[in-house]
C-alpha cells in the first residue's frame, strides 16, 4: 500500500522497526493508520456489531442547506 502524506502529500514508505509505521521521506510524519495495527475485533466483538444501529435516517430532512432556505 502507498500513502500519502496529509501534510506535504509525498508518498509515504513503509518503516518496519519496532513501531510499524510509515514514515514520509519530506516531512518526517509518521502515521499506522493504513496498517491496521491494533485493529483485530474478536468473534464476540463482531457479533455485538451485528445489530449496532448505526444512524437513523430521516427520509423528511431536505437534502441540503439550501434547500431548507426556501
Amino acid at each position: 500500500m502507498r500513502c500519502g502524506c496529509p501534510h506535504c502529500e509525498a508518498y509515504m514508505i513503509q518503516s518496519e522497526t519496532e513501531h510499524m509505521a510509515c514514515v514520509c521521506p519530506e516531512c518526517g510524519y509518521r502515521c499506522n493508520a493504513c496498517l491496521g495495527t491494533n485493529t483485530v475485533i474478536t468473534r464476540e466483538m463482531l457479533s455485538q456489531l451485528k445489530d449496532t444501529d448505526w444512524f437513523q435516517p430521516n427520509f423528511e430532512s431536505p437534502v441540503s442547506d439550501e434547500d431548507d432556505m426556501d
